[in-house]
């Protein structure tokens, strides 16, 4: 599980029409956030503190360009010349192999989604005999087609608006000599065809599952479901064939398996993984051994056996890769594929290692029952990284954080690992950090705010992957995983139950201890801060008022639970809507109230229960308050939503052609970066 941009202040607007035809800006430099948004801790803090509080954020962010209302914006890469070169090597194939997969994440969004890339890919390829004034338009829908990963927003899951219309891409197809395949324009223009990702209320006499455009089922339903048995959950497909149905699995071939779904892809991501493999450490090299043999084969007991052997410790350059995250599933059955390499950032990385050391502590301070409070903990795996590549479902648009396994029985087993993604946090914040705070706090609470907000967001982003999605057990005599037993709520409640669990300990005093957060004045306006961004956050569905996403879903159960109790008043100041937190202590316990029902539910499998959390509060959103928020982002000229693209890795080869080292250089070119990303997906 993960914590996106949208439980931080990177939490952006969603897509809005496609962007005009000028030519893309130059980049530009990502101003630092304000001195006093990362002063040091006061002498008597520091003087209490095991470990210094997380160090200053990074320079060197740029703005590339801004495509259909997202800002693109890069970061250099911090510490990678600090590897050495078989270390580079390493992270050099690792990165290839990440990027080779990243088709699949586009096949899986949607049916259409797959098709409508390559189409724009081979109209570009022959745009000379296209109508000059369709040809930005094609090079837009191409970048859009990239950032999403498909046809639909990545952010709210509802169809994108293209930016050419349906007579100009037909006519620029027939002047190219490019079919269009059947179906495809429909896909692609028609707003009733598959209009969102996932649509889990779809309304009365409705089937969720056909009613969304995920493509991990055809031609089934969901009562066809009721009492099938996945054998691929994670790396698998349903369709129905002749009346039955049928699994189709993600895999490459080899070792006596036939090739599966995406098995050109996933060849080319086994061919890198082989190439690191000498170079890995031997944790390392056991890990990505079995990953070799799951994506040839498709069987998930090496997937689980790679999972136990990359618990054990965080490598120098480490990575995720594989089918992960269920949130375009509405069964919560099926990942997404993604990747995602990584490097440890050694200055900023203390205060993590500080809070993974003292889980046991943290787990004995939860707000739940005894029972559900588990009695021995492994320090969590965890650090707090620069990001080398990012994709499929974790990029462009990287989360801020992730907790890995999502099975609880090999989290409660083996522990599990964590990365705070700085590059992630710091791109963000340089764009909406400062003005955010200036015109959604509450005036009394702003210069603490700005002086506290990146110690915040850190705290905020670790206590939810190490001490939140890794914390609690279940009852013993749970007929099932949760993931399974609460679907189509589960991941709601597990990021909410996450994050309130970072509500909860920030007041508790070790915090200050280990130098999480620098003094009693972060820890008191972290309420405000809270309070703050789940107001900002419905901005993320700028049309309509049903609310799909579950991140957003948990963050609006928090907040209309502390308003019913009154721990968060809403106020008018001129003519502005505030959130406001009177007393920080009620606000605590209101969160710690809702952290210990969520672990209940989770713990016993009460979905009657998270379902009537999420009718109450998480299903639809304040329009009114959504249209002032929107409009007030307006008014400061603040970026959309933002997608962070990594930096460019190249090969140094030798006479003979081995790669015997790598450079990485900041990307300064959303269509460079585009480019080299296609050419991973062939070679």
């Amino acid at each position: 599980m993960r914590v996106t941009a949208a439980s931080s202040f990177a939490v952006l607007a969603t897509l809005a029409a496609a962007c005009g035809t000028t030519p893309p800006p130059e980049p530009k430099e990502i101003p630092a956030p304000p001195a006093s948004a990362v002063v040091a801790p006061t002498a008597s803090a520091a003087a209490a503190a095991t470990t210094p509080a997380v160090a200053p954020a990074a320079a060197g962010g740029k703005v590339l360009e801004v495509v259909g209302g997202v800002t693109t914006a890069s970061f250099p890469p911090s510490g990678f010349d600090k590897l050495t070169a078989p270390q580079r090597v390493l992270a050099y194939h690792l990165a290839q192999a990440v990027l080779a997969g990243d088709p699949l994440f586009t096949m899986q969004t949607s049916r259409y989604g797959w098709p409508a890339t390559e189409l724009v890919q081979r109209l570009l390829a022959r745009q000379d005999k296209i109508d000059p004034a369709v040809r930005p338009k094609l090079a837009t829908f191409r970048k859009m087609l990239f950032l999403h990963h498909g046809i639909h927003d990545s952010k709210t899951g509802q169809k994108l608006v293209a930016p050419l219309d349906q007579r100009e891409l037909e006519a620029a197809a027939i002047a190219a000599g490019v079919a269009i395949p059947p179906g495809l324009l429909r896909g692609i223009y028609d707003p009733t065809m598959a209009p969102n990702v996932t649509n889990k209320t779809p309304g009365k006499g409705r089937d969720p599952l056909v009613e969304s455009a995920a493509n991990h089922y055809e031609g089934v339903t969901s009562k066809d479901l009721e009492k099938f048995k996945d054998r691929y959950e994670l790396n698998g497909r349903v369709v129905k064939e002749n009346g039955k149905l049928v699994e189709q699995v993600y895999r490459a071939g080899g070792d006596g398996a036939a090739p599966g779904l995406g098995a050109a892809e996933l060849g080319r991501v086994v061919k890198h993984l082989e190439a690191a493999l000498p170079l890995a450490p031997p944790t390392e090299q056991a890990s990505l051994k079995h990953l070799v043999k799951y994506l040839r084969t498709g069987d998930n007991e090496e997937y689980r056996q790679q999972d136990i052997a990359w618990l054990k410790q965080v490598s120098t350059v480490d990575y995720i890769l594989g089918f992960v995250e269920t949130y375009t599933d509405v069964r919560g059955r099926k990942g997404g594929f993604e990747g995602f390499v990584a490097i440890p950032d050694p200055e900023r990385d203390p205060p993590l290692q500080a809070l993974a050391k003292s889980a046991q502590y943290f787990e004995g301070k939860m707000p739940w029952e005894a029972k559900w409070k588990r009695d021995s903990f492994q320090t969590p795996a965890s650090a707090a990284v620069t990001v080398l590549a990012a994709a499929g479902d974790a990029g462009p648009f990287t989360f801020s954080g992730v907790n890995l396994p999502n099975a609880e029985d090999l989290r409660e087993k083996y522990g599990s690992k964590n990365f705070v993604v700085l590059t992630t946090m710091d791109t963000r914040d340089g764009l909406i950090l400062a003005k955010t705070i200036d015109e959604f706090a509450p005036e009394e609470t702003r210069s603490e705010m700005h002086r506290c907000a990146k110690y915040l967001e850190y705290a905020a982003t670790s206590f939810h992957e190490v001490t939140g999605h890794g914390s609690g057990k279940v009852n013993a005599d749970l007929k099932g995983d949760p993931a399974q037993i609460l679907a189509p709520y589960y991941s709601a409640m597990e990021e909410g139950r996450a994050e309130r669990v970072a509500d909860w300990l920030t007041g508790d005093p070790k915090t200050l201890e280990i130098g999480l957060l620098p003094d009693a004045g972060c820890v008191k306006v972290y309420a405000s801060y809270t309070a703050m961004i789940q107001m900002v956050m419905v901005k993320n569905v700028p049309e309509g008022d049903v609310v799909e996403e579950d991140h957003l879903r948990a963050e609006l159960i928090s907040a209309g639970n502390a308003r019913e109790k009154g721990a968060i008043v809403v106020e008018q100041r001129g003519g502005k809507t505030f959130f406001v937190v009177k007393d920080p202590a009620a606000w605590r316990k209101a969160e710690g109230d809702l952290l210990a029902e969520l672990q209940r539910i989770k713990a016993t499998g009460d979905k009657a229960a998270i379902k009537a959390l999420v009718d109450k509060f998480g299903s639809k959103l304040d329009t009114k308050l959504r249209d002032e928020v929107l409009a007030r982002r307006k008014s400061l000229n603040l970026p959309g939503n933002i997608a962070t693209i990594p930096p460019i890795l190249t090969p140094v080869r030798d006479a003979g052609g081995a790669v015997v080292d790598a450079k990485a250089e900041q990307t300064t070119s959303l269509d460079a970066y585009i480019t080299a990303l296609e050419q991973a997906w062939t070679d």
